[in-house]
């Protein structure tokens, strides 16, 4: 799998450009500090694996997998899975946020309008 060299160049490219994808959009105040930590990590661990195939092989063995390329599949999708987790809970988290303030909003409406006619 990590021995042909063109799987290997397109891996360290891959990470590379979305590292620096990342910091570009940090610079331009478009992303989270959170979700740059993961995204960071996220290609230095592809970084890691392209640079060090042996990490993948004995990991794969390890685990019990027939083939490394496998293992590196189930963490990019486990990774990619877990990431999809916790922002699924921060749209929760936002809705219910956004639900009281629409409430809120709507009172305060109401109050004003109440108010008008008192006068």
């Amino acid at each position: 799998m990590f021995d042909q060299p063109i799987l290997r160049v397109c891996l360290i490219v891959g990470s590379l450009v979305t590292a620096g994808y990342i910091l570009f959009r940090v610079r331009a105040a478009k992303v989270q500090i959170e979700d740059t930590i993961y995204w960071l990590l996220f290609s230095a661990v592809l970084l890691v694996l392209a640079l060090f195939p042996g990490i993948a092989y004995w990991a794969a063995g390890l685990l019990g997998f027939v083939s490394p390329i496998n293992f590196v599949y189930l963490v990019i999708i486990f990774l990619l899975l877990a990431r999809q987790f916790f922002l699924s809970i921060r749209i929760s988290q936002l809705d219910s946020k956004v639900r009281i303030l629409t409430e809120r909003v709507a009172l305060n409406e109401e109050k004003v309008e109440r108010e008008k006619l008192d006068l």
